[in-house]
């Protein structure tokens, strides 16, 4: 394990330019961050030993790119005072502006930075994707919601009390704001599915490039299945496949997961494929 060095001495200047009463080092946060990285390494390396290289190695860059973005923070800071220090009368005000947006891209390196943390933790890490057509996932998106909304309250719950101690708030807006996303994707996710769980299979006969083909909006795999009378055409299983649908002999189906974005490739397919002059068009011209 390895700390890279803070500068002290910036930090306590950019402290007197933001805050009354006495100094507070950022020093030990850095290192808690950085402690936490290499549990997670080696939690990673237990799980996945050819990964230990590549975990530490990660969790080494992280300490070094965290110390730097600390000393970045506090030279940034003292680029121009507060107002509460400084006091209003002739306050810099395109020196406050330019400093602000500093202090913006700042905080997005950090979003990046913190990231690392979670690429580690995902090393050797079996894929944790709930999908669609398994009979709990109802159920298991229900339990990501509690896990995220639980997150949610607990990062609100650090920086208050973070606040409350004069210290830097340890999570970020944008982490409160990327995770309270999160839960809305879920939630719009779970909606979607027991909507269509609710509607059932259903299924409908098409003309498809000259081909005839049952559509099967399956509910239960929730997939957009595609089944053909016969072998369909080269032409045709080029089309299919750019258009995102793959051949399952299991389900004797040609098919990609039942969303939006497959009912709309799928019309955009028929589309196409009907706007598209047939052979026999072609001959006669």
């Amino acid at each position: 394990m390895r700390y890279y060095p803070i500068n002290e001495d910036t930090a306590r200047t950019a402290w007197s330019m933001n805050h009354m009463g006495a100094f507070n080092s950022d020093e030990k946060e850095y290192m808690q961050e950085v402690d936490q990285a290499y549990e997670i390494a080696e939690e990673a390396a237990q799980r996945s030993p050819d990964q230990r290289n590549a975990a530490l190695e990660m969790a080494d860059k992280f300490a070094k790119r965290l110390a730097n973005w600390y000393n970045r923070k506090y030279r940034i800071d003292s680029m121009c005072p507060s107002m509460l220090i400084a006091g209003p009368a002739n306050f810099p005000v395109r020196k406050k502006e330019k400093q602000n947006r500093a202090t913006d891209r700042l905080w997005e390196d950090y979003r990046n930075i913190i990231g690392v943390k979670e690429r580690i933790r995902k090393l050797g890490e079996p894929s944790k994707v709930i999908k669609a057509g398994v009979d709990d996932a109802p159920e298991k998106l229900r339990e990501k919601i509690a896990e995220l909304t639980e997150k949610q309250e607990s990062m609100k719950a650090a920086n208050a009390q973070a606040r409350k101690e004069g210290k830097q708030a340890p999570y970020a807006p944008y982490t409160l704001s990327n995770n309270s996303q999160k839960i809305r994707a879920t939630k719009k996710r779970l909606e979607s599915l027991e909507a269509a769980k609710e509607k059932g299979t259903s299924e409908r006969r098409i003309e498809f490039m000259g081909e005839q083909v049952t559509v099967i909006e399956n509910v239960e795999l929730m997939r957009l299945q595609l089944v053909f009378d016969g072998k369909p055409s080269d032409e045709i299983r080029g089309t299919l496949k750019k258009n995102g649908f793959r051949w399952s002999p299991k389900q004797g189906a040609w098919q990609r997961q039942l969303t939006a974005n497959a009912r709309f490739a799928l019309r955009l397919m028929l589309k196409t494929a009907a706007e598209q002059p047939t052979s026999e068009q072609h001959q006669s011209n």
